[in-house]
């Protein structure tokens, strides 16, 4: 796994060191000791932490298109999109059921996409429509974004063939985040010490004992402290509104 050759990726590379005591790396210098190991880490080690809470910054919405029958138990397999780490919901409802199979999701949910309409509707990059331009119904991805005018002129201009009449569904996940200076304060802290804890034995090659605990508990918390990480996915677990009561059977049962 290699490491992109960044200032926001040396930076927090650096924070981690610092906590070593050992010597900082410098942006290019990727043959120095120190960067070496700090590239052999990094990527594993911010994957790691996405996929361990559905963080808010890293969330995405898309539609996933199918693309093969499953030999059995669903309906449909979709293929998860390129930068998925964990699949959140599918068909925007918590309650459906779905299962991940490596790249795919397999569930009984999807619809045909909606017909293209050149009555200047708007519509979105990342959308599937229909389009029978060639004489026979075929999903088209729609590249950019645009208001439709005339059906030849705009599936040429704006969209990609995905080959026949595919069914789509929507799907939210936590995507690959690789712009660490996007992430919440708290959430580059938890990469510093994360990183700082597997590089501890790699960098030093002598870690204490008390070294390896003092940043496992200002990492992960303890008994009697909070870690970056429960303060991490505590903030995060605030940015949102209300809660939607989706459905009201024991409220009927209670009449």
């Amino acid at each position: 796994m290699s490491m992109s050759d960044t200032a926001a990726n040396v930076a927090i590379c650096n924070q981690a060191i610092g906590l070593l005591g050992a010597k900082k790396i410098t942006l290019g210098s990727t043959t120095e000791a120190n960067y070496v190991h700090c590239a052999e880490y990094f990527d594993d080690n911010r994957n790691e932490l996405l996929e361990c809470h559905p963080w808010n910054f890293g969330r995405k919405r898309a539609f996933m298109v199918e693309t093969t029958e499953p030999l059995f138990g669903y309906d449909h397999a979709f293929t998860v999109p390129s930068d998925c780490r964990r699949v959140l919901t599918i068909a925007n409802d918590p309650g459906v059921l779905w299962q991940r199979e490596g790249d795919l999701v397999l569930t009984d949910e999807g619809n045909v996409p909606s017909d293209y309409d050149e009555d200047e509707v708007d519509y979105l990059a990342g959308e599937y429509i229909l389009s029978d331009t060639s004489e026979s119904d075929l999903t088209y991805l729609v590249d950019t974004a645009f208001t439709s005018s005339d059906e030849a002129t705009d599936i040429a201009s704006y969209c990609t063939s995905q080959g026949s009449d595919y069914e789509v569904v929507e799907v939210e996940y936590i995507y690959t985040v690789t712009d660490v200076s996007t992430y919440p304060q708290f959430m580059r802290m938890c990469l510093v010490y994360s990183l700082a804890i597997k590089l501890s034995t790699a960098i030093t090659t002598s870690a204490s004992a008390e070294l390896a605990l003092s940043l496992q508990q200002s990492y992960l918390g303890g008994p009697k402290n909070y870690g970056y990480l429960q303060m991490a996915k505590s903030i995060d677990s605030q940015e949102a509104g209300g809660t939607k009561v989706s459905t009201k059977t024991f409220l009927d049962a209670r009449r």
